[in-house]
């Protein structure tokens, strides 16, 4: 399965779909860390640990500025 990149050559999801990144981009790694906490508390366990997982896959090959980008 090809990947598909951003202008910044971090790795994205596919043109249909917004990937990991793009959603810590856009509201900060704070932000999805409570919205995983959320999703828990209300029995969503499969969908807190998916995004878990593809946040941590997103962090490991990205690039190290990634962080520095949240919004406050």
């Amino acid at each position: 399965m090809e990947k598909c990149y951003t202008t910044a050559g971090f790795g994205s999801a596919a043109h249909d779909r917004l990937g990991i990144a793009d959603v810590v981009r856009s509201y900060g790694l704070d932000t999805v860390h409570r919205r995983i906490e959320q999703l828990r508390v209300t029995g969503m366990h499969y969908a807190a640990t998916a995004i878990e997982r593809e946040l941590a896959a997103t962090l490991l090959t990205g690039p190290p500025d990634l962080l520095e980008r949240r919004s406050a």
